[in-house]
This record gives C-alpha cells, sequence and structure tokens, in this order.
C-alpha cells in the first residue's frame, strides 16, 4: 500500500513540472549571437539572477562562442556607447571565473580576449530602455 501512495506522488511531481520563465531580453541576444538559440529553452528554467552567471560560464568554456559575444558586445558599443547591465554581470563574471582556480580547467584565452573583457567591464551600463532609444535614433 506505502509503494502506491508513493507512485502516486511520484506520478503527480511528473505530471506538474516547474515550468520556465520569460527570458531576459540581454540573455536571448547574447545566445542568438554566439549560435546558441537553442538553449533559450534551458535559460528560461534559469532564475533571472543566475542566468549572467550561466551564461558566462557556456562562454568562458567555448572560446569561438567569447569571440562572438565580445564581437556583439563591441557592435553595442559603438551603436549605443555602452553594454547592456546584464552584460555587465556577464563580464564580472568571466573575469572572475578566469582569476579563480576554475580557470585552470579551462582553454586559456589568449591575451588581447582577456584584456577586452577587462575594458568592456569598465565601458557604460545602460538599461534596455536607454540602449532602445539610443538604436532609435537617426
Amino acid at each position: 500500500m506505502a509503494v502506491l501512495v508513493w507512485l502516486a506522488g511520484v506520478s503527480a511531481a511528473a505530471e506538474a513540472p516547474k515550468s520556465g520563465q520569460i527570458l531576459n531580453l540581454s540573455c536571448l541576444q547574447a545566445l542568438v549571437a554566439v549560435d546558441e538559440g537553442n538553449l533559450a529553452g534551458v535559460f528560461s528554467f534559469v532564475p533571472e539572477k543566475d542566468s549572467p552567471a550561466a551564461f558566462a560560464d557556456l562562454v568562458v568554456r567555448n572560446p569561438k562562442a567569447m569571440k562572438k559575444y565580445l564581437a556583439m558586445l563591441e557592435k553595442d558599443l559603438k551603436e549605443v556607447s555602452g553594454i547592456s547591465a546584464w552584460d555587465h554581470e556577464v563580464l564580472a563574471f568571466a573575469v572572475s571565473v578566469y582569476a579563480s582556480p576554475l580557470a585552470s580547467t579551462l582553454e586559456k584565452p589568449a591575451p588581447r580576449i582577456l584584456k577586452r573583457l577587462l575594458e568592456l567591464n569598465g565601458v557604460a551600463s545602460l538599461t534596455l530602455q536607454e540602449m532602445t532609444s539610443r538604436r532609435s535614433k537617426p
């Protein structure tokens, strides 16, 4: 009898999965920029406060993705003279990963990549509204 009660509880839990949340637009833009848009569904289950760290973990483990991400940030910097607050958090986490003992388990980035990460971490942080406003000006 106890087994049936347990199975009923397991079945009920399996039928009601935790639903994802709306994905931060900066996160979605970054995923698309690094050709990982297919991970948007996965990232919808990552709490928004943890998404910059999760994305940083993705790019520090994939040098090609890091290059593409930095190219996206360079484009934002050129177009709107800043980067999003979300991207700022990603950069801060990536820099902290490269400065931690975890860095020894990762492929070492080129010195220019690390230098650019540090430089971009120091640029102005803009809200999504400010970025959209600056993009729409002729």
